[in-house]
């Protein structure tokens, strides 16, 4: 099997083509893998029904009385899969697990507090808190680059 990249600065979003003269299970695990990396939207439960929420939009993502929940600015929506699930499908890059039960946007956090022994308290947009456990705080600074 060959790869070949090609730059193209008028490029908007990258596409990937696969030139083949038959379909094959290898290809199948090939497309199937790469559409399974990282997800935009994420098929949420409201009041009104189901609702696609896309992913820049999410605050924090939490276990709250045995059921995973997802807040945005303006709402708090129930998801029907398990936390680490999510993540799996979630940017790293974007979303950071911050405790056993919530993983948070930290593109949303406003600022952080330091100063608890032991924690972090996070603030993200839209006056939510959120607390890093004490077994990330290590992680969570080396991501973020705090030195304290």
């Amino acid at each position: 099997m060959k790869f070949e990249v090609l730059i193209d600065k008028n490029c908007k979003e990258p596409k990937i083509i696969i030139h083949t003269d038959k379909m094959t299970d290898e290809i199948g695990e090939i497309i199937k893998r790469i559409s399974e990396t990282y997800t935009d939207t994420i098929t949420a439960f409201s009041q009104r029904g189901a609702e696609i929420v896309e992913c820049k939009d999410i605050l924090s993502i939490f276990s709250e009385n045995q059921k995973i929940h997802l807040q945005t600015e303006k709402e708090k929506y129930t998801v029907n899969a398990r936390l680490y699930e999510l993540e799996e499908k979630l940017d790293s890059k974007i979303f950071i697990r911050i405790s056993n039960s919530e993983i948070v946007n930290i593109r949303k956090i406003i600022h952080m507090d330091v100063s608890l022994a032991g924690t972090i308290c996070i603030f993200l947009q839209g006056n939510f808190k959120a607390y890093v456990s004490r077994r990330y705080v290590p992680r969570i600074k080396k991501v973020l680059g705090i030195r304290r």
